[in-house]
């Protein structure tokens, strides 16, 4: 069954981002992708800031192209057909055994451009809502869905792979959580509403902190950044300031993280000592520089009740947790195998062909085992009659159903569907 199982893929191993941000699809475009492909196949479309990827298998016999997958892809970008091979070349295909593993692969972290992205699970996940949604989703990609959530579920449990910061905003976070383990009674200030700072905000918001505060030169910007946060959790409070306001807001502060652009300090040592001169709290202040170049004056280290780490700091907590992720990469390809083989043993016991064989078996047995019960009550004659008679019967009632568990019912359920059902109804697994 998994033999007309077909992916295609463009991701970080081979497209650089230019080519990559074009071909990204929305969660509207990969619902209208997924709908444009037809009932006759199911489909699955991830799209991340990383990769784009559909994934695709056709009903009964029909066979399914990777140059119509990625078709889909430029038409749902509305890029006109690529006569020229403007992106052809970046993309991979995958087919069979091949790209049902790059999908376990892919939901372990360990295809990720970041090893042991913690996002990628909760973005399958996704992926697989919207293809059900779309109603794109039938019995081999439910069952795929099982299987790959397995398969992450038991690298997180069973390995380190994704523990630790991977990225400068994480490990911005967790080295304030070193100091504040309770991020909801505390104030978090983050001074620019870049990349770098909005992945810092979202890491916080993600460890249940109370009130963000964003300061930014352009306050658009920054409510820009508080909305896209909010689409994806309503936790926590936001509040938005412009650099102006920011000698306001320093004494409130318990956590200050800062990621502009600035060619100069953003934070001086005579900003910082008046704020700590009118702060309330006895509380100390975990300042964080993730900029290039610096944003906050190395002198404030000097101040009592304070803790300093710039981004060559962090940068030394990041390697150091890459290289332990890297070793833990064998484990999860172990536990890949193991879900493969798994998965695959299952399609095998739901194909049609064994289990049309299982059935006639199980009804044999069922009526060869009534004759033995009643032999002694028939003479050879009416023995041989009910045999023949019985035989004719067990064929006549088999007939259909074989039928159908062969055909493909493109207004009714898939065969996997058909085929577990059957085996349910019968204890054919027992």
């Amino acid at each position: 069954m998994p033999e007309h199982f077909l992916a295609v893929s463009i991701s970080h191993h081979h497209a650089p981002v230019e080519v990559r941000e074009q071909l990204q699809l929305s969660d509207e475009e990969a619902r209208a992708l997924l709908q444009n492909i037809g009932t006759n196949t199911e489909a699955l479309v991830l799209s991340t800031c990383n990769r784009t990827e559909i994934y695709a298998m056709p009903s009964g016999e029909k066979s399914v192209e990777s140059k119509d997958l990625i078709e889909f892809i430029f038409n749902a970008k509305r890029l006109q057909h690529q006569t020229d091979g403007t992106y052809q070349p970046y993309f991979e295909t995958l087919r069979s055994r091949e790209a049902i593993e790059h999908l376990f692969a892919v939901i372990a972290g360990i295809d990720s451009q970041i090893i042991g992205d913690q996002q990628i699970f909760a973005q399958v996940k996704d992926a697989f809502r919207i293809s059900e949604e779309a109603h794109a989703s039938g019995g081999f990609l439910k069952k795929l869905s099982q299987a790959a959530f397995r398969v992450a579920k038991r690298v997180i449990t069973e390995t380190t792979l994704t523990e630790g910061a991977a990225t400068i905003s994480y490990a911005a976070v967790e080295f304030a959580r070193k100091i504040y383990d309770d991020l909801h009674a505390r104030h978090i200030l983050i001074i620019g509403a870049g990349e770098t700072g909005e992945l810092a905000a979202k890491h916080f918001v993600e460890r249940n902190a109370g009130r963000i505060t964003i300061a930014n030169r352009s306050t658009e910007r920054a409510r820009e950044m508080v909305d896209r946060i909010r689409r994806e959790s309503s936790v926590g409070t936001f509040d938005i300031v412009s650099l102006g306001e920011l000698e306001d807001v320093l004494c409130k502060a318990d956590v200050i993280i800062s990621a502009t652009s600035a060619p100069d300090y953003v934070l001086t040592e005579p900003m910082m000592r008046a704020a700590l001169a009118r702060r309330e709290s006895s509380s100390p202040v975990v300042l964080i520089d993730i900029a290039v170049p610096r944003d906050i004056d190395p002198a404030i280290a000097t101040l009592s009740n304070v803790f300093l780490k710039d981004i060559d700091d962090l940068r030394t907590i990041v390697d150091r947790n890459a290289e332990r992720r890297r070793l833990e990469i064998p484990k999860a390809e172990a536990i890949i195998e193991e879900e493969l083989a798994r998965f695959l043993e299952m399609l095998s016991r739901l194909e049609a062909g064994p289990t049309i064989k299982a059935l006639r078996d199980k009804f044999e047995a069922v009526r060869m085992e009534e004759l033995e019960r009643n032999r002694g009550k028939l003479d050879d004659r009416s023995y041989d009659i009910i045999d023949e008679m019985s035989a004719r019967m067990l064929n006549r009632l088999l007939h259909a159903p074989a039928i159908s568990l062969k055909e493909t019912n493109e207004g009714g359920n898939d065969i996997l569907t058909r085929v577990e059902l059957i085996r349910k109804l019968f204890g054919l697994d027992k």
